[in-house]
């Protein structure tokens, strides 16, 4: 009896680990699992693409000209006064303050450089990534 159950044993088809054609999706099937999984997280979606159009409009081309604009004379010069650690009142807040201070900081302003309206910004400071930080920040 146990030589019957061992020729048995080798008779039967070993089953393969590999999944047939039929175990994948087709394309249709494919398409409905991504629309399904998009309209689950439509919330999601919305505010991603939001935010790259959002992204995208405020930093195209920020770095086109590097005059200092009238809005960069009057926050900057705030900026560079922390830097410089020269005290000042102001009405505005601080903080939005601050975070121009530290975008100056590291984009290479030293505090010395005085903002004027229409000049050129010195070659040391990289201006796009203190813009850049500034429209990322809001």
């Amino acid at each position: 009896m146990s030589a019957s159950k061992a020729e048995q044993s080798d008779s039967t088809p070993q089953q393969s680990t590999q999944k047939s054609f039929a175990a994948y999706p087709t394309r249709k099937e494919s398409s409905d699992h991504v629309t399904h999984v998009l309209w689950d997280h439509r919330d999601r979606v919305i505010l991603v693409v939001l935010t790259l159009l959002t992204l995208f409009t405020r930093l195209y081309q920020i770095g086109k000209h590097p005059k200092i604009y009238w809005d960069e004379v009057y926050m900057a010069k705030f900026g560079a006064q922390y830097i410089n650690g020269t005290f000042y009142h102001d009405v505005h807040s601080v903080a939005g303050k601050l975070l121009i201070g530290l975008s100056e900081y590291v984009s290479g302003h030293n505090g010395s450089f005085t903002y004027k309206s229409g000049a050129k910004y010195p070659p040391h400071i990289n201006y796009v990534f203190q813009r850049s930080s500034m429209a990322v920040i809001g």
